[in-house]
């Protein structure tokens, strides 16, 4: 008998979780395999012999390694607090892309951990934690002060465009620099423009890759909030409508974040001095245009920056309304150039997914024989041959 025929036993609990944790159920799995659906259900659902081909299909399709569909046991998962647009009720489903990111960027997490405490290293971060009762504009000039924001400036030679994106990769540096992982990830825009994992250490933050500079900006600063508060792992998708009358603890805590990098890109008394000079000239859209250009920040915000500052005040519902209009927009994915394509740089990519510090630990842990080059391929899915590569990238 090929052994591919073998039919073996396993858990119908494992099963089940392993597919829907995955974000699958019986009939798109079905039709994705061509595997019968009511076999599937059985099989989640009654100790039945399966064959090892079928599972293996199952595995590839569901992207979860074979070994955790033999579990005697599903395990145990906590599920990232969904900050997405608080307040709401029709919170989409997360696509099977991005709960497969989230499993990754747990992975690397506990990949780091290992390492960390093999070497005797610290993992916790090396920050001042912050509470709700913090007020986030103050707190904002602290960190903006720490991460050395305030001193990147602009040259003339350099366009907006590469500024922010050269801020943007400074200040990943630097928080990485604190003991904390930043990753980048392509994930759907409409599901999470980032993400955070809070609960074990060290702490990590996700970047979702096909967004452009500015929000990716934000978002890193965003997610850098909800690790200064130690909330619980959370997954956000814009700075979106926590402005809005919601009530809660995880509608307070998304205004703090929101707050917080919003005043590290816009510092408060400037931003303020700026708005009063431009409001009751222009309508909203025309202050938000020229103050979105001044500061090198999206309309989105800018927009909100100004409601979070406006509080009660009766200007405010102006700047609402044309909130209103541009967060009805679908996010989409950014346009990318037409030229044509490049060698890929494997050794780049890898450290631009995973960040410098988990790229550092392991190759380090390496250097010091600490683990093997099977180790090290395993934990950054990375061949041989791109190894050297890797410093001139770190």
């Amino acid at each position: 008998m090929n052994k591919r025929d073998t039919a073996i036993s396993i858990n119908p609990n494992v099963l089940k979780w392993a597919i829907e944790s995955s974000g699958w159920d019986a009939k798109e799995l079905s039709e994705k395999t061509s595997i019968d659906v009511a076999l599937i259900t059985k099989w989640q659902t009654h100790i039945t012999p399966i064959k090892i081909k079928d599972l293996r299909t199952i595995s590839k399709t569901i992207r979860r390694p074979l070994s955790i569909i033999l579990l005697p046991e599903p395990p145990m998962e906590k599920v990232l607090t969904d900050y997405r647009k608080v307040g709401q009720n029709n919170k989409e489903k997360i696509s099977k892309d991005t709960l497969a990111v989230i499993r990754n960027a747990k992975y690397i997490q506990s990949n780091a951990k290992d390492l960390l405490e093999l070497r005797s290293e610290d993992v916790r971060p090396n920050i001042d934690n912050k509470t709700l009762d913090d007020d986030p504009d103050e707190v904002a000039i602290m960190e903006r002060r720490m991460l050395g924001f305030d001193k990147m400036k602009r040259p003339p030679e350099e366009s907006i465009d590469q500024f922010i994106q050269r801020v943007y990769l400074v200040m990943k540096d630097r928080i990485e620099s604190l003991n904390i992982l930043v990753m980048q990830a392509s994930m759907p825009l409409n599901d999470a423009r980032g993400f955070a994992l809070v609960d074990e250490y060290p702490k990590v933050i996700m970047v979702n890759s096909k967004d452009t500079a500015r929000p990716k900006l934000f978002t890193l600063l965003h997610e850098y909030a909800h690790i200064l508060l130690k909330t619980d792992s959370s997954m956000c998708i814009t700075n979106s409508e926590n402005f809005k009358q919601t009530e809660g603890q995880n509608a307070s805590i998304e205004k703090w974040c929101n707050t917080f990098a919003g005043a590290v890109i816009m510092p408060k008394e400037e931003f303020l001095k700026e708005f009063e000079s431009r409001d009751g000239r222009d309508e909203p859209n025309k202050v938000i245009a020229s103050m979105s250009t001044k500061f090198h920040t999206s309309k989105t915000a800018t927009t909100v920056r100004i409601l979070n500052l406006l509080d009660n005040d009766p200007r405010k519902e102006k700047y609402l309304e044309y909130y209103n209009t541009i967060a009805s927009n679908p996010i989409l994915k950014p346009r990318g150039g037409g030229g044509a394509k490049s060698r890929r740089n494997m050794a780049k990519e890898c450290v631009n997914q995973n960040g410098k510090m988990y790229v550092r630990i392991v190759s380090d842990s390496k250097e010091k024989n600490l683990i093997n080059t099977s180790d090290m391929i395993k934990y950054l899915s990375l061949k041989t041959k791109y190894f050297e590569e890797l410093n001139s990238c770190i």
